[in-house]
């Protein structure tokens, strides 16, 4: 097992989202729990590009998750190779419904067969999973199951084992608070616990307040606490290190988790229970546990050079092209790495 920790340079930050989006599809995919908004990145029509499934974290969407990343300025690499397949669990996307009452939620495995459904619909032979907190552990469960389906497993702040007693009562009470009275400042509080940290005064306060008004205006409350309800109620993931007890997982594995995270300490119980032949482990220094938002060059950097050690990007000069993002940064034209790279 390959572990490290990054450094940063100063950049600006973007926005919780970008209106300006681009090769951006919609499609709905029947499931066994009712219909699942997919926002795909990439024309899935060519078969050529190779498929990224992602799922999203509590509190948030695919968009709200993923959409600045992949709009990042690395996304013109990505859009030449792949083609992505964002996931919204049932009834979190911005624009969905409410539930009906009697609506059974899924459950962690339940969400991986819902995966499951939208690699069917689309015939996804195989693919690579990138999932951030909830979503790593749904896909972390998926590839478990569907080892010669995966490619390999990026996962953002992944936990592994049942929720601690602490977790349990603050997802409990915000369960309680948001089918009672809707979002309040507790639910809140710990919506952004869980994805920025113990330590958000350590944040950037920009960052910070966006998502704060973010969550204060989620649509539909109803709904998300079904999702955390599920959540706290998911069971240990069935992996070992050496298939004793649970699946021997042989995907390759990349674990990403900010220094400032509340989950440190959840990614390296995972990667205990993963083969070291087959995982690295990144944690990003100066970061919050928001990595995809407060750190994209950092976390396109270990995925970059993740993807080239299993063989996409064969000629691509990373450092090359950190540098030349860097310079994006400080407003500066930003060209390909590398020109008209057709290989695998």
């Amino acid at each position: 097992m390959t572990s490290m920790e990054m450094h940063s340079f100063n950049r600006d930050m973007q926005p919780l989202m970008d209106e300006n989006t681009t090769q951006l599809t919609e499609e709905r995919v029947q499931t066994a729990f009712g219909t699942v908004k997919v926002s795909i990145y990439g024309d899935p029509k060519n078969k050529s590009k190779v498929p990224i499934i992602t799922f999203h974290d509590l509190g948030l969407d695919s968009e709200s998750n993923f959409q600045n990343f992949f709009q990042f300025v690395s996304i013109a690499e990505f859009a030449d190779k792949f083609c992505i397949y964002n996931v919204n669990a049932p009834g979190q996307e911005m624009d969905a419904k409410p539930l009906p009452d009697n609506y059974e939620y899924p459950s962690m495995d339940g969400l991986a067969k819902c995966v499951e459904a939208v690699a069917e619909h689309f015939k996804l032979n195989q693919f690579i999973c990138f999932g951030v907190g909830v979503g790593a552990n749904v896909l972390l469960r998926y590839a478990a199951s569907n080892q010669n389906r995966v490619i390999a497993l990026i996962l953002v702040n992944c936990c592994s084992g049942k929720a601690g007693w602490v977790e349990w009562g603050y997802e409990k009470w915000s369960v309680r608070n948001l089918r009672g009275v809707g979002m309040t400042g507790f639910t809140i509080d710990y919506l952004l616990w869980h994805h920025f940290g113990r330590r958000i005064d350590q944040c950037s306060s920009d960052i910070v307040r966006q998502y704060r008004v973010f969550f204060q205006h989620l649509p539909n409350p109803h709904n998300l606490a079904a999702f955390i309800e599920k959540y706290i109620e998911r069971q240990p993931l069935p992996i070992s290190r050496d298939g004793s007890t649970g699946v021997q997982l042989k995907v390759p594995v990349l674990q990403i988790v900010g220094a400032g995270s509340a989950h440190v300490e959840d990614t390296v119980e995972v990667n205990t229970k993963l083969d070291p032949a087959h995982a690295d482990w990144v944690k990003i220094s100066d970061s919050c546990g928001l990595v995809l938002d407060d750190r994209p060059e950092a976390v396109t950097e270990s995925m970059m050079l993740f993807l080239q050690g299993l063989g996409y990007f064969p000629t691509m000069n990373v450092m090359k092209l950190m540098k030349q993002m860097a310079e994006t940064q400080n407003g500066q034209q930003y060209h390909a790495a590398v020109s008209n790279d057709n290989e695998f």
